[in-house]
């Protein structure tokens, strides 16, 4: 299985639904790929994945109905982060997340203003320390506003005395850093609803 594939603008299936098609076990799935038959690939979190155009391949070949699920449209998620390993740290647990996430990011909180009004995110993961404007004003706005006041915001920081001033400026959570995967699925879970697949 490959460790990393460039994953922009394609659809992928997690090996439980693929499996769910097959009326195989996901374990029966696994073997198969690791025996190169299907081919999949790994996420940052360890997760396995099949990008669909392979997994309609291996369909065909093996005389097996194809794969249609009805389309779901991508949750919208905003990070906002002037550390770039953070924001390609969530960008690529996001863009490969079995949830189905549309990302864009920005590096300060002028730019976060902008995107939210554009881009009309379901989440914000916010740094709480960042140039020109913090986190910490970002929140305060978009909570004070009526037309996003609604919008989940996960605050991100290292440094854990101001957690407290986000959450008090309406922020919905807030992680220290630096993130876990355990901690970011977490909060994923908590924030945004689920949905049926």
């Amino acid at each position: 299985m490959k460790k990393r594939t460039n994953t922009k603008n394609r659809m992928f299936l997690t090996t439980g639904a693929a499996a769910r098609h097959c009326q195989v076990s996901p374990a029966a799935l696994k073997r198969w790929i690791r025996a190169g038959r299907l081919s999949g690939f790994q996420t940052v979190g360890g997760h396995a994945r099949i990008p669909l155009e392979e997994f309609q391949r291996f369909l065909h070949e093996h005389r097996m109905p194809p794969y249609s699920e009805p389309a779901l449209e991508p949750i919208a998620v905003l990070v906002v982060d002037d550390e770039p390993e953070v924001v390609d740290f969530l960008a690529a647990l996001l863009a490969e997340h079995p949830r189905g996430f549309k990302v864009e990011t920005a590096t300060d909180g002028y730019e976060a203003l902008i995107k939210v009004g554009a881009f009309k995110p379901a989440l914000l993961i916010l740094d709480v320390r960042m140039p020109r404007l913090d986190g910490v004003e970002v929140c305060r706005r978009l909570k004070d506003n009526p037309a996003t006041r609604d919008l989940k915001i996960l605050g991100i920081t290292g440094y854990p005395d101001a957690a407290e001033t986000l959450l008090a400026s309406g922020a919905d959570a807030c992680l220290a850093k630096p993130l876990t995967l355990a901690g970011v699925e977490r909060e994923l879970a908590r924030l945004l609803p689920s949905r049926p697949r």
